[in-house]
């Protein structure tokens, strides 16, 4: 009996350990259109699509009292196209919260629409543009914020391999609260 059990937990944390490295590989590369690709798209978000992560482990925030300049160890990012061309999923793993985004852009309106979820609370929606430089501006609602407070996001275009992201809340007075949270993005490069 006590060497079933030993087996059992065994084969348990095996699996555990296969699925989660499944989980962020897996679900991130499968295509259901192998025409769409980052290559050839024409799809706005394209220059996003790759793996990612925080230049030098560099992050600047505030979320009351003082900004903060930390490292955050192992961030891990991976942006892909789904099946139409004017869509982006990114799942964001590494430093607790893990969480989703996915962007839709509205050619007719020439609009971002956002949907993101982090951790167990942090929801947000929101919408806004995007500039032929691949620059994204977003005005988001977060269920975790105050009523009435918003963030301004800009995911600004260093390089082709290199984006800052910056996202500032504003109280609903429409002025900025002091909070705020950003870093450099840097493409990880293909291991091929």
């Amino acid at each position: 009996m006590k060497h079933t059990s030993t087996r059992l937990t065994f084969l348990l944390l095996v699996s555990i350990a296969c699925l989660n490295c499944y989980s962020q590989n897996s679900t991130i590369t499968f295509h259901t259109n192998k025409e769409i690709s980052a290559e050839n798209s024409k799809n706005p978000f394209r220059k996003f699509i790759g793996e990612w992560t925080l230049k030098d482990n560099n992050w600047s925030q505030n979320w009351g009292g003082k900004d903060e300049y930390i490292k955050i160890l192992n961030h891990h990012t991976v942006c892909t196209a789904i099946n139409t061309d004017n869509s982006l999923i990114a799942v964001i793993d590494g430093a607790l919260p893990h969480g989703h985004i996915f962007w839709s852009y509205n050619p007719v309106k020439k609009e971002v629409d956002h949907l993101s979820s982090f951790g167990t609370a942090r929801a947000g929606v929101g919408k806004g543009t995007i500039n032929e430089n691949g620059d994204v501006f977003l005005k988001i609602a977060f269920a975790d914020e105050a009523a009435g407070t918003y963030r301004r996001y800009s995911y600004i275009w260093i390089s082709e391999n290199e984006y800052e992201l910056k996202s500032v809340q504003y109280g609903a007075n429409d002025k900025p609260t002091g909070f705020f949270y950003g870093g450099v993005f840097v493409r990880i490069e293909n291991k091929k």
